[in-house]
């Protein structure tokens, strides 16, 4: 049998209760790096998939400008070969024509100009979109301009889509 003092029992229980208090310590440091990396984690994760859904809204807006924009040029093109082989074009409608593989892209014409080439970088997407839809609009208008005489005389209709 094992006798103990008061004197050892008041050491045991000064020792349990540092060695609490240390434990305690330590568990709550580990909780805040657990609760700081969780929140860190939440943050990077909220970001990225702000950034996707922003990104994927605006391929989705693009693509379906973009093959409205070729789909019509293609027809253009299609019918001005077929239309006018033997008619020399326009200066500004040869350039259309022989552009149009790269479609209207406004930022490939600003590009190409060498124009502050990183326009687009800095411009707020709406307003590259805009820009992009005018170009594109204009385009188009201008070979129907050119070609609905032509067409008409041949008895061919094209509903422009811009």
């Amino acid at each position: 049998m094992s006798t103990y003092t008061m004197e050892d029992i008041i050491q045991t229980t000064e020792y349990d209760s540092t060695r609490d208090d240390d434990s305690l310590y330590v568990a709550s440091k580990c909780w805040k790096r657990l609760v700081d990396a969780a929140i860190k984690t939440g943050y990077r994760e909220g970001i990225q998939d702000g950034a996707d859904s922003v990104l994927q809204e605006g391929f989705d807006i693009g693509y379906k400008d973009g093959f409205e924009t070729a789909f019509t040029l293609g027809r253009y093109k299609g019918l001005a070969v077929a239309s006018t082989l033997t008619l020399e074009h326009p200066t500004d409608v040869a350039a259309v024509l022989k552009r149009a593989r790269r479609g209207a892209c406004w930022i490939c014409e600003v590009e190409s100009r060498n124009k502050t080439s990183n326009l687009h970088e800095k411009a707020p997407f709406s307003e590259v979109l805009n820009e992009q839809r005018e170009h594109s609009a204009e385009t188009i208008n201008r070979l129907h301009e050119y070609l609905e005489p032509i067409l008409k005389k041949s008895g061919i209709e094209i509903n422009s889509t811009l």
